[in-house]
């Protein structure tokens, strides 16, 4: 009897131990997802220097500024990261240079409009116009998201209007509208040599544009021929005298 108990307490021992074996061999959190270090690392975050563009899809390339009158007639061909010059003109001393920002897209229109013919070249960027005297540049003049149209992608010029104080410099980026030629105007002290904008003063209204379908100097005066188009009120057909007034860095109508 005390033999068969004996084989009875080996056997529980056995099968005991056994047991044991089969839990301890069983891993650890069997019942959680794994979690893969290697898919982790290959996630690269988007950063505004890398070299990959993000607006990349299937279907071409999406700007990234807010959408426009003009975006359905525009097809995107390149995204540049590197500022280039779009405007130049050379004074005595320095230059006036129109610089495009950090991102700057570039395409084409894909149908006419008032603004340009089918094929024209688009750029839109973060823009400033700046004096440039050696390795300095002041910033006159900042174009947030601004977007111009012209036939070819040359370096514009500024056009030229000298009076006796002071040289006046127009830049017209947009080279065609439905409603004249818009410009942004700079003048160049011929005292002290300062470069600033101009405002263009009519009454109460003050804007940082000139309307214009052709100008000139006419004894000391800046004479703005107005655009004319169907349905032109008479009273906005007429020509506008300005005076330029230095001290406040106006053209102010007579």
């Amino acid at each position: 009897m005390f033999a068969i108990n004996r084989k009875i307490m080996i056997l529980s021992s056995l099968l005991s131990f056994n047991l044991l074996l089969a839990c301890s061999s069983q891993p650890s959190g069997a019942g959680d997802k794994p979690t893969s270090e290697s898919s982790a690392a290959t996630v690269t975050p988007f950063s505004p220097k890398s070299t990959v563009t993000p607006a990349e899809t299937e279907g071409g390339i999406v700007s990234q500024f807010s959408k426009s009158t003009l975006s359905d007639s525009i097809s995107l061909d390149t995204i540049s990261d590197t500022p280039s010059i779009r405007a130049e003109t050379d004074l005595v001393d320095g230059k006036i240079l129109m610089i495009s920002g950090d991102r700057e897209e570039r395409g084409h229109l894909i149908a006419p409009s008032v603004l340009g013919a089918e094929g024209d070249q688009t750029f839109q960027s973060n823009y400033k116009i700046v004096y440039r005297k050696g390795n300095n540049d002041k910033v006159l003049l900042e174009l947030p998201a601004f977007l111009y149209l012209q036939p070819t992608d040359k370096i514009l010029p500024f056009d030229k209007v000298s009076f006796k104080e002071a040289d006046i410099f127009l830049l017209t980026p947009q080279y065609r509208t439905g409603h004249g030629l818009e410009a942004y105007v700079f003048a160049v002290d011929k005292q002290n040599g300062d470069v600033f904008p101009i405002e263009i003063r009519k009454g109460e209204k003050t804007s940082k544009t000139l309307l214009y379908a052709e100008l000139g100097n006419q004894n000391g005066q800046l004479v703005v021929y107005p655009p004319i188009g169907a349905g032109t009120p008479e009273k906005d057909t007429k020509e506008i005298h300005y005076k330029l007034d230095l001290r406040n860095k106006q053209f102010i109508a007579d």
